[in-house]
């Protein structure tokens, strides 16, 4: 799906001689510079079609999302267009019932959560995983044999990451096809403007998705394994004041979405943006040591959360522009990413760059992403393995990459490359 034309972009004008008003927030090619000219001329800005106010500075989204006092996460999960009346009935009479994501908490609630969550997702458990994340990456590739154009996203980055999350959740192979057709519905209805067509035919989708998530956490009460949904109930040991089995649900609900869909989008925006800036792959190509500086880049750059969001608490202001309590603000991580007061040249895929890491695509503080080194650790694999065989691919010339429309995520649509010849 093409997105839309951006209305009210540069020059800049007044809602009513008193909101500045700048650029739609979707996903386009252009939504870099339509920022960066935002961020230049009016870097908080009114998009009255949302009703948010999008903040541009690095310095203003690293003070949201570390100042629980003026701002708090409640809206993160709102839908971009209300749930028709008809798809609320399908989500209610399918026991459609997961509770606020962790994303969207504050504490002591949110630490509570987080704790159990942290004793499960780290980097112990994440590590052990590389030799089977290489071994299904191998095996991915090795299918390219013979082949000169493949789409990328959907023969790699697409199932990848879900293969890697389930063997944490413990989802059978047989069920990622399945898994992975839920969330990208759950995208589509809770990320972007929805038709009602596709609301209702999404409501059939979760409540499917939500019953499967059911019924393994309930396999897991009754035949626990080594997995994230057994070790969650043996943190609980009964006691509801520690997780509720409802909360266990939900966690393994988010995880089993969130831990595959942003990395597929990350693994997919970085290979293109290394496809453009060829200097910086053959960098990697030739000093695969490069490689961890170069993902950072890339979650700078062209990070898979675009834009995230938050609420204002507390009459507060932000870059000289005043905003009171109950004001909805949109984070563009798209724009503070490449906010050239931290990154110089923020346009360029620097191997080199000394600050990298503080890009806020993962976010940060007390909601910063749990998947963050699972994330760094696929893409690094899948890096290393695509170099190793394949130093001259490029962008397949007459297949333009189209994407999702959703002002949260940067999605594309497919990833057609020409491989070139097989080192070696």
């Amino acid at each position: 799906m093409t997105s839309p034309t951006a209305t009210g972009t540069c020059p800049f004008h007044t809602a009513g001689g008193e909101k500045p008003v700048g650029p739609l927030p979707y996903y386009r090619d252009t939504l870099y510079a339509e920022q960066a000219a935002a961020r230049a001329e009016m870097p908080v800005y009114y998009v009255p079609d949302l009703d948010y106010w999008v903040v541009t500075k690095y310095e203003d989204c690293f003070r949201i999302l570390n100042d629980h006092e003026h701002f708090n996460s409640v809206n993160v999960a709102e839908r971009p267009v209300p749930l028709h009346p008809d798809a609320i009935k399908i989500l209610q009479e399918g026991g459609f019932a997961p509770e606020p994501s962790q994303a969207s908490l504050s504490a002591p609630r949110h630490t509570r959560i987080r704790n159990a969550m942290n004793s499960i997702l780290n980097v112990k458990t994440f590590l052990p995983l590389e030799p089977q994340i290489r071994a299904l990456t191998v095996e991915m590739l090795d299918r390219f044999e013979g082949r000169n154009r493949v789409d990328l996203l959907e023969e790699l980055t697409y199932e990848l990451p879900a293969h890697v999350i389930f063997l944490i959740l413990g989802i059978p192979s047989k069920d990622v096809q399945a898994v992975k057709t839920w969330a990208g519905n759950r995208t589509v209805i809770d990320f972007s403007p929805s038709t009602t067509e596709q609301q209702i035919d999404g409501a059939k989708n979760l409540v499917a998705y939500w019953k499967y998530i059911k019924a393994l956490v309930q396999d897991r009460l009754e035949n626990p394994r080594d997995d994230f949904t057994s070790r969650l109930l043996e943190w609980r040991n009964g006691d509801d004041g520690i997780l509720t089995l409802n909360e266990i649900a939900t966690l393994t609900y988010s995880l089993s979405f969130a831990g595959h869909e942003t990395t597929t989008n990350q693994l997919t925006n970085l290979i293109r943006e290394l496809m453009h800036q060829r200097a910086a792959w053959d960098a990697i190509c030739a000093d695969p040591k490069q490689i961890p500086n170069v993902i950072e880049e890339g979650l700078r750059l062209d990070g898979s959360v675009i834009h995230w969001r938050r609420t204002v608490i507390k009459d507060t202001e932000l870059s000289g522009v005043a905003l009171p309590a109950g004001a909805r603000l949109m984070m563009s991580f798209a724009a503070a990413n490449r906010d050239p007061d931290q990154f110089p040249e923020p346009d360029l895929l620097d191997p080199a760059r000394k600050n990298a890491r503080k890009q806020l695509t993962f976010g940060h503080g007390m909601h910063v992403c749990h998947g963050a080194a699972l994330a760094r650790l696929e893409m690094k694999v899948v890096l290393e393995e695509l170099t190793k065989r394949y130093p001259d691919m490029h962008l397949a010339a007459d297949k333009p990459v189209d994407h999702l429309l959703s002002y949260v995520f940067r999605a594309a649509t497919a990833l057609w490359v020409d491989l070139g010849p097989k080192a070696g």
